[in-house]
């Protein structure tokens, strides 16, 4: 069990339906990306007067690419592992 998903992690990461127009990130990044969420948060909730909007929606669309990313691998996952369990 723990080399399918070892394997599963080496997997190129599948393009997110809602985000026709992104890259693939690697893990590193998605883990970057899912950070600028959090800056994000920080900003609006506790310096609201100071927050550029214009970024924070480049930063919340990059977090929600990431997590879309994250939600297909997932399913991938289940489905390989779906189909090994039925041989």
């Amino acid at each position: 069990m723990k080399q399918d998903i070892a394997q599963a992690a080496d997997f190129q990461p599948q393009k997110p339906d809602f985000f026709e127009d992104a890259q693939p990130l690697p893990s590193t990044e998605v883990a970057g990306e899912l950070g600028k969420a959090l800056a994000v948060c920080t900003r609006i909730y506790h310096q609201p007067d100071k927050a550029d909007t214009d970024n924070c929606e480049r930063s919340l669309r990059a977090a929600a690419h990431g997590i879309m990313q994250m939600w297909n691998d997932v399913q991938r996952i289940k489905q390989e592992r779906t189909r090994q369990l039925g041989r």
